[in-house]
């Protein structure tokens, strides 16, 4: 079985016993708060996914950092160490957050502008992702001065491209053929 299938077959039994604890709020906030700092803390990752370091001082490492959050995510992080699993941690986040998502009817959009957007502009783009997919969007904000201007849209799989990078290109693109064709004058 493939990681990514593993991990969303760990993510969708974490999120199942969240939804019958009715903890799904806890549960994901410790969860991202968990995956936050291991991606902030390349120590920290060091020592979990290194094969010289004994599971047992594995588990002390996790225990500790989970003293007090939410069980189901202690619990879901022990039995991925204990089977060796742990390094799908970030592939299980992407699969809850679709879940959590989906759960709470929102949807996570990436935005890519090339200068920080005005609140009037968020909320214009917010209101067209709500529009057409029917559901509540959730911005993820990023500045990228490459794109020139203009905006990028992630909502899952779909890429909307309305940069002027982007444009400039297909525009490029449409003068080389016309050029190779002898179209252009």
């Amino acid at each position: 079985m493939s990681e990514e299938k593993v991990a969303r077959a760990y993510a969708e039994a974490l999120f199942a016993a969240a939804l019958d604890a009715g903890s799904v709020e806890r549960t994901m906030a410790d969860w991202r708060a968990f995956t936050a700092a291991l991606s902030a803390s390349d120590a920290l990752r060091s020592v979990l996914f290194s094969p010289q370091i004994d599971a047992a001082a594995k588990q002390r490492v996790l225990a500790e950092m989970t003293r007090g959050a939410d069980r189901l995510v202690a619990n879901t992080l022990q039995v991925l160490l204990t089977k060796g699993r742990l390094p799908i941690v970030e592939e299980m986040s992407k699969h809850l957050d679709q879940l959590a998502a989906d759960h709470e009817c929102t949807v996570a959009v990436e935005v890519v502008s090339a200068v920080p957007l005005s609140g009037a502009t968020e909320a214009a783009v917010a209101a067209r992702v709500e529009e057409v997919t029917g559901k509540r969007a959730h911005l993820r904000k990023r500045v990228d001065p490459g794109i020139i201007g203009g905006l990028v849209l992630r909502i899952g799989d779909t890429i909307i491209d309305g940069s002027v990078r982007s444009r400039l290109e297909q525009l490029r693109e449409r003068l080389l053929i016309a050029d190779l064709r002898g179209d252009a004058s």
